[in-house]
């Protein structure tokens, strides 16, 4: 989820360090022609979209479970050794990116905290959590830095539920997060960053010492909500007595988010698809005409004679645009579902209810959209974990390591994004067909609350597919 002006100037000059070779979209240097039109990739994933709709209702019947999975214990005292040090671990990375972000260089593409908060982890540790085990959960440094000051002043913290509405703080965090990386340019100057995170960490603050309650990082920080989500995703879960292991995306059965939950999980998809939209030859038209409008173009230019940069302006009304239509497109579906059945039950309860099978998705789409931004800059940790504060070290013989461009090409990625979005919109189609029996015990009602989302899901994975598909055939 990195800013796409961001990821063109890190990768781009990934490549000029590497090589002579002209940057274009994604970092490679020539177009995929695609064996077969790109039209029979879109109805293929349509296809297996719609048979796995068909596979789950003749697998599942009415009341439905899926296997918990395998348990695996663990002795408590390995446990207790296992979370002292993730959080050591996740302390001593913050600290890091606290000083090397104030006393590092002040290039974005040589500084420690850019690329390890943008590239490691926003991008790496996110797919982590998703296909493997959410440690976020034991490891948060904010929560281990705030809690250990509560504890030091003495407030009082009890467990007393927040109201639902703190989960807007949640969503508001998210957007305002999104905000930095794809609009502003704070976010890649090291120095703004450490001041992001500051303010950050005392806005978490501020609220665990007003509300008194121990639950505030879980109703309203974006990241610990985050993370929770995607670790639900996971094949590994802790459990009480150990891990286990499960099938992917089966955390999500049953699972029960507020209707601030739900529009967190929107906003997921929205964020990453307004990303990958602003990289098509379609944004730019969409530039062009607002360029060259009548209507706009006085406007436009009393702005910028006011100091208002304009690109800035029209990226963030089209990342507001695209969250608002992506609400109102699953609202309109979860009223269809609900008239689908007849009314049975409240539609709130249905537009909640199916939101976390939405999540897959969201993890496919990160997958697909940044898996080439992941292995190219992040690449540049080599040279900067052995001179981190830019003082001529070489403390792991990795100072001079020059971007390998091999590791990943245009169809390698092409393949990995079709894969992953059609097996991340099955899982979908699983988790909400659980739902489905678990909301409407008649088995014919949960059928036809389930065809409209069929439909949903048919015409998201083309339009998936066709974003993913323009910076490299195009």
């Amino acid at each position: 989820m990195r800013p796409a002006a961001g990821r063109f100037w890190l990768v781009a000059a990934a490549i000029v360090l590497a090589a002579p070779l002209p940057a274009q979209a994604h970092a490679f240097a020539q177009r995929y022609d695609l064996p077969l039109p790109l039209g029979f990739y879109l109805a293929g994933a349509g296809l297996a979209v719609a048979l796995s709709f068909l596979g789950s209702f003749l697998l599942m019947r009415p009341g439905w479970r899926p296997a918990l999975g395998v348990e695996i214990p663990v002795s408590p005292s390995l446990a207790c050794l296992t979370r002292y040090l993730v959080r050591s671990m996740a302390l001593v990375l913050l600290a890091t990116v606290m000083v090397v972000g104030t006393f590092g260089p002040e290039s974005p593409l040589q500084n420690f905290a850019t690329v390890f908060v943008w590239v490691i982890w926003w991008v790496g540790f996110a797919l982590f959590t998703a296909l493997v085990v959410d440690i976020w959960g034991i490891g948060n440094p904010f929560s281990t830095v705030i809690g250990a000051i509560v504890r030091l002043t003495g407030a009082k913290q009890g467990n007393r539920p927040l109201p639902e509405a703190t989960g807007w703080l949640a969503v508001a965090g998210l957007l305002s997060i999104a905000w930095l990386e794809l609009v502003s340019d704070w976010a890649e100057e090291p120095r703004a960053l450490v001041i992001i995170i500051a303010i950050y960490t005392a806005g978490l603050l501020a609220g665990a010492l007003l509300t008194g309650s121990r639950s505030w990082f879980e109703a309203a920080d974006p990241l610990t909500h985050l993370f929770g989500l995607l670790g639900h995703v996971a094949p590994v879960a802790a459990s009480s007595g150990g891990v286990r292991l499960r099938l992917p995306a089966s955390g999500l059965v049953n699972m029960r988010v507020t209707t601030a939950g739900a529009v967190f999980i929107i906003c997921l998809i929205a964020i990453v698809l307004f990303d990958g939209l602003s990289e098509t030859p379609f944004w730019a038209a969409i530039l062009d005409w607002i360029t060259r409008s009548r209507t706009l173009r006085p406007w436009l230019l009393d702005l910028q004679g006011s100091g208002v940069d304009i690109l800035k302006l029209i990226r963030t009304v089209g990342l507001l645009a695209m969250v608002l239509v992506s609400v109102l497109l699953y609202l309109a579906l979860s009223l269809t579902m609900w008239r689908a059945v007849g009314g049975t039950q409240p539609p709130g309860r249905v537009f909640t209810g199916f939101a976390t099978s939405l999540l897959p998705i969201a993890v496919a789409y990160h997958l697909a959209h940044y898996v080439s931004y992941l292995a190219l800059a992040g690449q540049l940790m080599m040279p900067i974990a052995s001179d981190p504060l830019g003082l001529g070290w070489d403390l792991f013989g990795t100072a001079n390591h020059r971007i390998d461009l091999g590791v990943i090409n245009a169809e390698k990625v092409w393949w990995i994004a079709a894969c992953a979005l059609v097996t991340g919109h099955a899982l979908s189609v699983f988790v909400a067909h659980a739902e489905a029996m678990r909301l409407f015990p008649d088995r014919q009602q949960a059928i036809r609350s389930q065809l409209p989302m069929m439909v949903f899901m048919v015409g998201l994975t083309s339009l998936s597919l066709w974003i993913l598909a323009q910076p490299i055939v195009a």
